[in-house]
């Protein structure tokens, strides 16, 4: 029996060019009649019994992220699950730990159970091989343009970094971000960060670090970065460092004391995520914290819209604001 894989190979589109054209969304003249010809030929015949049943009479939830073995990962599931909760849904947890063949056996596993739909957290470009006719909403990374968007204002915490530390006397800047994470929200933050440096005339230098899976390497290289801190290649004092985690910027305030280096009055740290360690506990490094309970109540509000069909075509990308939390790796002012 054809499928709608069968149609996409046939007219050389993806799938979800095929499915917003069954769907009858917007899609490029010539996708459009590559598919009506694919069609055609293959005498597709769509099965909207099928389509029914993966939404209809489910209330499970499926929650991909890539782990929650930090503090921002851990609130974020608590919320999406109180709020999934609030609207009738169970959550069903899965941990891809950045395995982009994990999410796909996620999606496939949802798919074939026909759950009520998908909230997911990947950075990967997992998107774009879901079909668009199952309820998804992504949070952070969504480059397709076929599902609600929920993030954080990443551009936005990368300029607000840098104005505090500039408020706080750095006269040197370091940012440091991922050589493993390819996003649109992890280069919005460096953007930020390097677009108001050089509106405001400030030096600075980029450096990155793996993934701390790789434990043994991220710790290397986070010594080679404190060995030229330490150096004469950034001359230190009065330099401030914008890191794209928490995470990042912990291991960082760790090794810069371990060399005698004096945080904040040396050096200054601004992490990303600001990591609660209980619900009325925040972490002591500064940060840029993301709005975690926001950001669910935006991706559940989202996906229940498009469960109950109450969506308009137009894909929301929800941007939400960023503050800056005071702690001990800057300068009190």
């Amino acid at each position: 029996m054809t499928n709608m894989k069968d149609v996409a190979q046939e007219a050389g589109v993806s799938l979800g060019s095929v499915s917003n054209y069954l769907n009858e969304k917007k899609i490029r003249p010539d996708a459009e009649e590559r598919i009506k010809n694919a069609i055609k030929k293959l005498h597709y015949v769509r099965n909207n019994a099928a389509r029914d049943l993966r939404t209809n009479g489910s209330s499970y939830v499926v929650f991909v992220l890539p782990t929650v073995w930090t503090p921002y990962f851990s609130e974020l599931t608590f919320w999406i699950q109180k709020e999934l909760d609030h609207y009738g849904y169970k959550a069903i947890l899965c941990l891809s730990e950045n395995e982009y063949e994990q999410e796909k056996g996620f999606v496939d596993m949802a798919e074939e159970q026909r759950v009520a739909g998908i909230i997911s957290v990947s950075y990967s470009n997992l998107t774009s091989h879901v079909h668009s006719d199952i309820p998804l909403v992504s949070i952070e990374k969504e480059d397709t343009g076929l599902f609600p968007l929920v993030s954080s204002d990443n551009y936005s915490g990368g300029e607000i970094a840098a104005a505090e530390l500039k408020k706080r006397q750095a006269d040197k800047f370091l940012f440091i971000g991922a050589d493993h994470i390819s996003s649109t929200a992890m280069t919005a933050r460096k953007s930020g960060f390097v677009d108001y440096c050089n509106r405001n005339g400030m030096k600075y230098t980029i450096d990155k670090v793996p993934s701390t899976h790789h434990q043994e390497e991220f710790d290397i290289q986070i010594k080679k970065i404190v060995d030229n801190i330490a150096g004469s290649k950034y001359q230190y004092r009065n330099l401030g460092i914008f890191s794209y985690t928490d995470e990042v910027a912990l291991s960082l305030y760790k090794e810069l004391l371990r060399r005698n280096i004096k945080i904040p009055e040396e050096v200054q740290i601004v992490g990303f995520d600001g990591w609660k360690l209980s619900q009325d506990q925040q972490l002591s490094i500064s940060s840029i914290r993301q709005p975690v309970k926001d950001i669910a109540v935006n991706a559940v509000k989202q996906l229940d819209k498009r469960v109950n069909r109450e969506s308009t075509q137009d894909v929301p990308r929800i941007m939400l604001p960023v503050t800056f939390l005071q702690g001990d790796t800057t300068k009190t002012i």
